[in-house]
């Protein structure tokens, strides 16, 4: 991941192409800075670990009038975290316009901290937690049958929130059809719960978690039964999520500069909200590349003729699979 490759007028662009503006105000003024701006502003302001001032400051030369300080502040503190799952599975469906096959799923825990660092790092044993300056992300992530891991969807909570209740949250708000052709989903025994196993078979996705059991106490109900034997065969591949989170945070750092829990929680999901604009930019990209050495092959085969029919029609079939 390259945070290079995006810059505030390409995540403005994806993101206004993306959210659907309300066009009837029910009550009060109308808003004099869209919603897609601002979170246009906050990714930005994820991306680079900036301070509020620093954003704006930043996004003006590139975004034109952007709002004031106080302006800023309060509309990322007022608008809900569902205007980012909606831009998170919105660019999911993108991406998966393009790969076609959904291999797999997977899901696990990572945090995030905010506000204080400094005790993090001289605090020992069971002091550490007693910091409650974190929070709790838990993504499900599809892998494609070329490898390209996706972020579904995610759900972000407080400090040792309950995983397997976000992740519920994750599986009732996802749409079905982004996950229909998943083989099964992968996490550890974390998320070891019936309720769970239940919701996945109501998608169609086979559960492959990792179960808990003994010597004494051995596996009796026949969907974790179903789960044990889909984990033998699978569970090899959930370093592929350990992964993406080392990615991530090497990237854009597991510490957010802010003091509220609300809007270091939206940080939370913006993180993944930008590393699906990463993949859908670069799909981009190589796509604009692609057109350019086209335009030029056919520029140069009509004016020269040095290019025979086949190898632009080679070309023209790749522009198609893109």
């Amino acid at each position: 991941m390259r945070r290079s490759k995006l810059n505030p007028k390409i995540i403005f662009k994806i993101t206004q192409s993306l959210i659907r503006e309300k066009t009837l105000v029910q009550r009060g003024r109308p808003k004099t800075y869209t919603d897609a701006l601002i979170i246009s502003i906050f990714l930005y302001q994820t991306l680079k670990g900036l301070s509020y001032r620093e954003a704006l400051e930043e996004t003006s030369f590139a975004l034109g009038k952007v709002p004031s300080l106080s302006t800023y502040h309060y509309r990322i503190s007022k608008f809900p975290k569902k205007l980012l799952k909606i831009l998170l599975q919105e660019l999911a469906k993108r991406l998966l316009q393009k790969e076609k096959i959904l291999y797999f799923l997977l899901s696990d825990g990572t945090g995030f901290g905010y506000d204080e660092l400094y005790p993090l790092k001289i605090l020992r044993g069971t002091e550490v937690k007693k910091i409650k300056s974190h929070i709790r992300v838990v993504p499900v992530v599809g892998v494609t049958l070329s490898g390209k891991r996706i972020v579904m969807t995610a759900e972000s909570g407080g400090a040792y929130a309950s995983e397997v209740k976000l992740l519920l949250k994750d599986l009732n708000e996802i749409d079905p059809a982004l996950i229909l052709q998943a083989e099964c989903f992968i996490a550890d025994k974390c998320y070891d719960c019936i309720e769970v196993m239940e919701r996945l078979m109501e998608l169609g996705v086979k559960p492959a978690i990792k179960v808990k059991e003994t010597f004494r106490k051995k596996v009796r109900h026949p969907l974790r039964k179903i789960s044990k034997e889909f984990w033998e065969e699978w569970g090899r591949k959930r370093c592929l999520i350990e992964n993406l989170f080392g990615t991530i945070k090497q990237k854009l750092g597991s510490q957010f500069k802010v003091k509220n829990k609300d809007i270091a929680e939206k940080m939370g999901l913006g993180v993944f909200v930008l590393y699906n604009m990463y993949l859908l930019a670069r799909v981009a990209f190589f796509f604009l590349v692609l057109l350019t050495i086209k335009a030029i092959f056919r520029y140069l085969h009509i004016k020269q003729g040095y290019f025979s029919n086949s190898l632009l029609l080679g070309i023209d079939t790749l522009c198609g699979f893109l």
